[in-house]
């Protein structure tokens, strides 16, 4: 089997301008923020971010000025507030927002991991949803009734944040993943994961069951300690309400540039130590 640890930087380096990258977690929790983190020092530009119930990943990212397109479920800070970098570059229309329903984005996802054209589902059907793309929802009559046709989605990339992987690239999310990010990483072209631990590959053999994503399926993974910061990783942290409170300040003052570089920005081993 080949090896398929990498550095943060080598896999931040697999992502060029204009690509289409998925980003696992929900809300407060699980996002791999090590890996936004990266694409953002690299300033990396025109993306579109598919990202199903997002907040600060996206965020981040717009603040860096990476975001082309904005594909979306919702984006907030939940009990924080609006996400201020998002919301300003919607509102202008620096970036452009394609906003779905989760389960339509999840169906979207489930499509593209199936190599099938569109998935059915009942979601949206008698909403505006529907008007506002119709490129890539239509309502169809199939023999059991009518249902909307959700067109595959397939990024070029997935990434999700684990505990645990082997260098061979198996994966463990204890006690299991966020529901989300089954689907986003399957939908992908390729997929990175970022995880707490590198454990022996020993370690999976004696209990395969508890193996969420197998090697085979994985194209790199990354030793990324603390590597959701600032969202939560539960059961082992949880998020970080003073870095939410922070970022806000910091952006209500018209000074979240300055603090993305002196309290973000900088190399992962600094920031750890930040934080």
């Amino acid at each position: 089997m080949v090896d398929k640890l990498v550095s943060l930087a080598e896999a931040a380096a697999l992502v060029e301008d204009g690509m289409t990258v998925a980003l696992g977690g929900m809300s407060t929790q699980f996002h791999p923020m090590a890996f936004v983190r990266e694409l953002a020092r690299r300033r990396v530009r025109d993306l579109t971010v598919v990202s199903m119930v997002c907040g600060i990943d996206v965020d981040l990212l717009c603040a860096a000025g990476c975001i082309k397109t904005a594909v979306i479920g919702l984006c907030s800070f939940e009990g924080f507030g609006l996400a201020p970098s998002f919301r300003s570059q919607a509102q202008s229309g620096r970036i452009r927002v394609e906003e779905y329903s989760e389960n339509i984005l999840l169906c979207a996802f489930q499509a593209a991991a199936r190599d099938l054209p569109f998935m059915p589902t009942k979601a949206g059907i008698g909403t505006g949803i529907e008007g506002l793309h119709p490129d890539t929802l239509v309502r169809i009559n199939s023999p059991w009734g009518e249902v909307l046709a959700c067109k595959a989605l397939q990024p070029d990339m997935s990434v999700i944040h684990a505990h645990e992987v082997d260098a061979k690239g198996n994966v463990r999310v204890l006690p299991k993943p966020v529901w989300l990010d089954v689907d986003t990483a399957q939908a992908g072209k390729k997929l990175v994961v970022t995880a707490e631990r590198v454990v022996p590959h020993e370690t999976f053999r004696a209990d395969p069951f508890k193996t969420t994503f197998s090697a085979f399926q994985v194209d790199a993974v990354v030793h990324a300690p603390k590597g959701a910061h600032p969202c939560g990783m539960l059961p082992e942290y949880g998020h970080d309400a003073n870095f939410y409170i922070a970022y806000q300040q910091a952006a209500a003052a018209g000074e979240l540039d300055k603090f993305l570089e002196t309290k973000v920005l900088v190399p992962e081993k600094e920031y750890l130590k930040l934080w």
